[in-house]
């Protein structure tokens, strides 16, 4: 009997909206959370991960916690901030009014929708809000939407500060994720109310360089409105890659970033807390079944370790998974998925060696395609780059990598972030730079600190890493390709070997 069937619910998804009736039981908490929730007040929460980091079961998360403790929350998408009445204007000027506007409308319909769950709506708060929701003939919407939010926020001493805090840091409550809440959330001085905003970016299509002031516009408008308003303390997404093209983009209100950037945390999931995510998957899953297992991989994985897809080393499958993913969680669910599928056709009871190397394959290729859709603004012919390794090894020195990228610049013209790169060093690191950017390729340098002598320089560690600046460092390091693009490559030195014969 195979127990896969039962696995599969629980990664078939890895989104918000496909997890949710599960996602009490299998969330984990992010390291970060006590930076996340630790906001000022009149301050705000820019919060930068990769797609599939888990921002949006983050929000979700906290809105359900907030829920639970009598926080007054709100959680807004970006569907509920753009319609008809978007002006065609660009400047920054004219958008941010008109998202600071829209973004309070929204504010005051959400409140009302779930005021149930707080304190009726009856005099004043009724009048703030009818005619927040309406426009009103008798005042200015936005003086009276931010009224409204003011007579909603709650003074802390009236909120059930210790269920918030039980159910924000899950199972594992920290000290560090206490006093940020004490000492800034929970301030006692001050009302509170938390704005959760997610998928910033979906307002605009971030290919199209005008379209960049609206998310800029929005940021704005937030902070706006928490500066306003110091009972707010609004938490708003990013995707990494969109929060790299507006610090980047010429057409980007570039001043702007010095002001953001200070209140940006970016969303990392550790190996282990990967590791964390899958295991409490599987675990629920055996819940299902009722079956005694001695690890949470047992009922699904044939034996404790599995071959590396195109080597001959072995690696604990957990350890596996987790290296495969690229700190996205949603990435390690989506491989166990395909893992699945492949067993399933091959009528395998569980996942071995041959389920693995074959899903591995599906699944590098579809990282090489999520590269494409996320940079290929950036750089156009980012597929080609990657696909040009296919003939490198996946460890090399530093001179070895800046040889190859250097035959690449010199075969085909590239053109990056706008500006059109020629074949010199300066160039060839800011190459080398998107590659570290996107996950690509990762450094490794010497640290005798670490059990196997080195350490991983991974872009999240250190965005500034790679810059031509950092010369003598880069040159020291050791370059690997990211394991989750190695059977890709391999893969493409199969077809062009069989074209040539």
């Amino acid at each position: 009997m195979s127990y896969l069937p039962k696995l599969l619910p629980y990664v078939r998804h890895g989104t918000t909206e496909g997890d949710r009736n599960f996602l009490n039981d299998v969330f984990v908490t992010p390291a970060q959370l006590a930076s996340i929730c630790g906001v000022e007040p009149g301050s705000m929460r820019v919060l930068v991960g990769n797609k599939g980091a888990g921002k949006s079961a983050l929000t979700e998360w906290l809105r359900k916690a907030a829920v639970e403790s009598k926080t007054p929350c709100v959680l807004v998408r970006p569907d509920q901030l753009v319609g008809a009445g978007v002006p065609s204007a660009t400047d920054l000027a004219t958008l941010k009014r008109f998202f600071y506007e829209t973004l309070l409308r929204s504010v005051a319909v959400e409140i009302g929708s779930q005021i149930a769950s707080y304190l009726p709506l009856t005099g004043s708060r009724a009048t703030l809000y009818n005619e927040a929701v309406s426009g009103g003939a008798s005042g200015d919407i936005v003086s009276k939407a931010v009224s409204l939010i003011g007579e909603f926020s709650e003074p802390v001493t009236k909120i059930d500060t210790k269920k918030l805090l039980s159910r924000i840091s899950g199972r594992n409550s920290t000290a560090a994720l206490t006093s940020a809440l004490n000492d800034h959330l929970l301030n006692k001085s001050e009302k509170l109310f938390l704005l959760l905003i997610d998928d910033t970016d979906q307002i605009a299509a971030p290919d199209d360089r005008q379209q960049l002031n609206k998310i800029w516009a929005l940021i704005l408008a937030v902070r706006r409105l928490a500066m306003e308003c110091n009972a707010v303390r609004p938490i708003v997404t990013l995707r990494s890659s969109v929060w790299s093209r507006l610090m980047h983009e010429n057409a980007g209100q570039r001043d702007q970033v010095d002001h953001i950037r200070p209140l940006t945390v970016q969303l990392r999931a550790s190996d282990e807390v990967i590791v964390q995510i899958i295991e409490r998957r599987m675990r629920e899953a055996m819940k299902t079944v009722k079956m005694p297992a001695l690890t949470a991989y047992a009922p699904f994985f044939e034996g404790q370790d599995v071959l590396l897809p195109g080597s001959k080393q072995r690696r604990r499958w957990s350890d596996f998974i987790a290296k495969s993913a690229r700190e996205r969680p949603r990435d390690a669910l989506q491989l166990i998925k395909s893992m699945i599928e492949v067993a399933e056709d091959n009528t395998h009871p569980k996942i071995g060696d041959d389920d693995a190397d074959r899903a591995m394959s599906i699944y590098s290729s579809e990282r090489v395609d999520d590269v494409a859709n996320e940079y290929s603004l950036d750089l156009p012919s980012v597929r080609e780059l990657i696909d040009s390794f296919h003939s490198s090894d996946f460890e090399m020195g530093f001179e070895q990598l800046r040889d190859h990228l250097a035959r690449s610049l010199g075969i085909a013209q590239m053109q990056l972030r706008g500006s059109t790169l020629q074949n010199r060093d300066d160039h060839i690191i800011a190459l080398l730079a998107l590659l570290h950017e996107v996950g690509f390729v990762n450094a490794r340098i010497v640290d005798k600190t670490k059990p196997k002598g080195f350490a991983h320089k991974n872009y999240s560690d250190d965005p500034k890493f790679v810059r031509y600046e950092n010369w003598n460092n880069l040159q020291a390091a050791h370059w690997e390709i990211h394991p989750a693009f190695r059977s890709h490559l391999l893969n493409v030195k199969d077809a062009k070997a069989r074209a040539t014969r």
